[in-house]
């Protein structure tokens, strides 16, 4: 059995020289183990929390400067030259089409493989404006990624997310957190629409900011697993935000304990994550 990761879905904070006003301003998220969350941590301390084998991550934008994200990605070459990785910056969705484009060009790194604008709630709505289909085609024609963050439960944006998948079939859309599940039976809807397209995968992470059993967990797992197949579901421990209630460590014991057999491990806890990411 093989004891090799990838994480797809880890941030670092340098709360030193970034700004992360959404973690540091004046309206902190309200979770338990804020502080110990907030503590700068290295590669390679992160390496060696787990007796699972760290090989390589995605980091995912975490606000370090979202007026200049290349700042972070260029921090990210020097915290990160001990570990293979590749990075997920942030540009808005919904700006026009010429802001879109000179987003991306200012964005050139070699780590650089999508983007992400977080819209979940009312900041869903900004995935349907029309400039938000002409930015997914520039991502598509660019080779980058597309990182969702909405909730799937909201049937007009799975719909619309949908609708971009099949009139963009070359562009790769990750649903991050596994779609915030809440409620269960409208996720479930959204889970068999989103599956149809073979350009969507998604992430199962992010749980420690849902208020679900380990029980209910361990029933979406399985509902994604039927639905999306063991190739397009990745593992992943949305560090260091998952010490909400566990421990990196933990964690990825609990993703593993959530696998029938070790090729169902091996593909969601790292060959899933090779492939989409190349890393």
């Amino acid at each position: 059995m093989s004891m090799q990761i990838i994480d797809p879905h880890v941030h670092f904070f340098n709360l030193a020289e970034g700004q992360y006003t959404w973690l540091q301003g004046e309206n902190p998220p309200a979770w338990p183990n804020l502080e110990k969350i907030k503590q700068p941590v290295s590669a390679q301390q992160l390496v060696k929390s787990t007796d699972f084998e760290l090989v390589g991550l995605v980091h995912i934008e975490a606000g370090f400067d979202n007026t200049s994200p290349i700042n972070e990605l260029n921090w990210l070459s020097s915290h990160l030259k001990s570990l293979s990785f590749k990075a997920i910056s942030y540009t808005q969705i919904d700006s026009s089409a010429d802001q879109f484009i000179n987003s991306l060009e200012a964005l050139a790194h070699l780590s650089l493989c999508g983007i992400r604008d977080i819209t979940e709630g009312t900041d869903a709505k900004r995935l349907l404006d029309a400039n938000s289909f002409k930015n997914l085609t520039k991502l598509s024609d660019t080779q980058l990624h597309f990182e969702a963050q909405f909730d799937i439960e909201n049937s007009e944006i799975t719909k619309q997310i949908a609708y971009y998948a099949k009139q963009l079939p070359q562009l790769q859309i990750i649903i991050n957190h596994a779609g915030l599940p809440s409620n269960l039976n409208d996720w479930r809807q959204g889970v068999e629409l989103l599956a149809q397209h073979d350009n969507i995968a998604i992430k199962f992470s992010g749980f420690e900011l849902l208020r679900l059993t380990s029980e209910q967990q361990a029933a979406c797992f399985n509902f994604l697993f039927n639905h999306f197949g063991q190739q397009r579901i990745m593992f992943a421990s949305n560090f260091p935000v998952c010490q909400i209630n566990t421990s990196y460590n933990n964690l990825w014991h609990c993703h593993k304990a959530l696998c029938s057999n070790d090729k169902t491990w091996h593909d969601l806890s790292y060959a899933n994550a090779k492939h989409y990411y190349q890393v």
